[in-house]
C-alpha cells in the first residue's frame, strides 16, 4: 500500500467532484421530470463507474456466476471505507438502491430525487413511519426488478476487520421474501482508510458469495439468519486476508 502523492490526491478529488457535479446533478435536476427507473438505473451505475475509474487500484470481482440476472437481492456487504459506494452500485451487474438516513430526504433538491429514483429512508426516531414507509419502497423494488444494497455493520470500522450486525437487513429480507446476497470486500480500507482523507495505491477484490434463501426463516428467526451471514462473511474475509500473507 503506497500513499498518492499530494498532486495526485487532489486530482483524485477534482475527479470526484466533477462526477458528482455533472452526473449526479443531472439526477437532480432531470428527476422532476422523469419516473423511469431505467434512466436512474443507467445514471447511478455511470456515476458510480466514474468513481471506480478515477480510483487509485485495479479491481478484481469473483463469483458471478452467483448472480440471477434481473432477481432482486438484499445485497448485504462489509463496509471498509466511504469508497465501497462507488463499486458497488458501478461494477457488480445489478440495479441496486441504498438505505439512507431519513435526514438525507429533508435535503433540498438531493432528497427529493433520491426518493423519487428509488432510494430507501430510514426513520431511527419514527419506527412506525419508517415501516409504512419501507414497504411502499418494496413494491418499488420488486416491480422494477431492483435489489437493495445495506451495510448491516451500520458504520466504517478501523479497528476491526467485521463489525457487528444490526438486524434491520435480515428483517426486511424475511418479511419481503428477497434473498440474500453477501459480497465480500478486500482492499477498500487500504485504499482509502476510514480516519484519512488520502488516498493509498491498493487493488481491490470483490467476491459475491452464494445466495441465501430466506423464504424459510421467521421474524423470530431473524437473528439466526444474521448468525449465518455474519459468520460466512466473517470467514471468508479472514481468508482473502490470509492468502494474501501468505
Amino acid at each position: 500500500m503506497k500513499k498518492v502523492n499530494f498532486t495526485q490526491n487532489i486530482l483524485i478529488y477534482f475527479l470526484l467532484y466533477l462526477g458528482n457535479i455533472f452526473i449526479a446533478g443531472s439526477i437532480v435536476l432531470l428527476s422532476p421530470f422523469i419516473r423511469r427507473m431505467s434512466f436512474y438505473n443507467k445514471m447511478i451505475k455511470a456515476w458510480a463507474k466514474w468513481g471506480t475509474w478515477v480510483a487509485p487500484g485495479k479491481l478484481t470481482i469473483k463469483g458471478l456466476e452467483n448472480i440471477v440476472p434481473d432477481k432482486p437481492y438484499i445485497v448485504i456487504a462489509n463496509h471498509e471505507s466511504s469508497i465501497d459506494v462507488f463499486y458497488l452500485l458501478g461494477r457488480l451487474p445489478i440495479n441496486m438502491r441504498i438505505v439512507a438516513k431519513e435526514e438525507l430526504r429533508k435535503s433540498p433538491f438531493i432528497g427529493g430525487a433520491m426518493d423519487r429514483s428509488g432510494f430507501i429512508f430510514v426513520d431511527t426516531k419514527n419506527k412506525g413511519r419508517s415501516i409504512e414507509h419501507l414497504n411502499k419502497k418494496f413494491e418499488i423494488l420488486k416491480k422494477e426488478k431492483l435489489s437493495l444494497m445495506v451495510f448491516p455493520e451500520g458504520s466504517r470500522f478501523k479497528d476491526t476487520l467485521l463489525g457487528k450486525f444490526r438486524p434491520g437487513a435480515f428483517v426486511m429480507a424475511i418479511q419481503n421474501d428477497m434473498p440474500i446476497l453477501p459480497v465480500v470486500m478486500k482492499g477498500n480500507r487500504e485504499m482509502l482508510p476510514p480516519d484519512s482523507k488520502s488516498f493509498h495505491r491498493s487493488d481491490i477484490e470483490i467476491d459475491i458469495l452464494p445466495e441465501i434463501d430466506t423464504s424459510e426463516y421467521t421474524y423470530e428467526e431473524r437473528n439466526d439468519l444474521l448468525d449465518k451471514c455474519y459468520h460466512l462473511m466473517d470467514d471468508h474475509l479472514i481468508n482473502m486476508y490470509e492468502k494474501e500473507n501468505k
